[in-house]
């Protein structure tokens, strides 16, 4: 096996573990987002103690991917996709973070609340799952095209964020709604506000692959 086809099996084996990252961090927030729906403890501690196995993924792909910059080491475009990854680790980190956020806050809210503003926080937890999904196709593919689809797509998250807070100011002044239950919805949105940044961040990465710039900066 020549140098340059150990180092791009070390690389497919590596996007391969952030995609399986991923995953779990997805699978995550999808679950948390039921056991929010549902007023379900049980699967929101579930939820909860999962997060370790996301910051597991973490600490063995940044291991991977040092590894790979020692060994192998890599130059231009190569050098790049393993820089970005181990960059954009930390933002789907963070993604597994605030699922276990979302899921903490369903531990205070009780049965059959919060169906006001299900609607608003279901779409949201739509758009970003959506918008993580394509920007992990886009790091398989290293394809910039996709990575920039997905930062547009946050202006849309932005929105429903927005119309959130307005609903539940309407609400809260018609006295429909127990504030303490207001604070945790809110939060909730913002924790999916925050998925979508995270996202667009992961989006910025494999744009710095193909092009070097990271945001407007060239950084090589």
């Amino acid at each position: 096996m020549t140098l340059r086809q150990s180092l791009l099996q070390s690389i497919e084996a590596l996007k391969k573990e952030v995609a399986n990252m991923a995953d779990l961090a997805l699978s995550n927030l999808r679950e948390a987002l039921t056991a929010f729906k549902n007023s379900d403890h049980n699967l929101a501690k579930e939820v909860m103690r999962k997060d370790d196995e996301v910051d597991q993924y973490e600490e063995e792909i940044a291991k991977q991917a040092l590894k790979i910059i020692w060994k192998e080491q890599p130059v231009a475009s190569d050098l790049r996709l393993v820089t970005g990854i181990l960059k954009l680790i930390t933002d789907l980190e963070r993604i597994g973070d605030h699922a276990s956020d979302i899921a903490e806050m369903t531990l205070h809210l009780e049965e059959n609340t919060n169906r006001r503003t299900l609607p608003l926080t279901s779409k949201m937890a739509e758009i970003v799952t959506e918008m993580v999904l394509d920007s992990i196709q886009a790091l398989v593919k290293v394809d910039d095209v996709v990575a920039r689809k997905v930062i547009e797509e946050d202006d849309l998250v932005d929105d429903l964020f927005q119309q959130l807070i307005k609903k539940m100011t309407s609400e809260l002044k018609k006295e429909n709604m127990d504030p303490n239950e207001a604070i945790y919805v809110l939060m909730v949105g913002k924790y999916f506000e925050r998925v979508g940044d995270h996202a667009v961040n992961i989006a910025q990465w494999i744009i710095f692959m193909v092009s070097g710039t990271h945001k407007n900066t060239l950084l090589f």
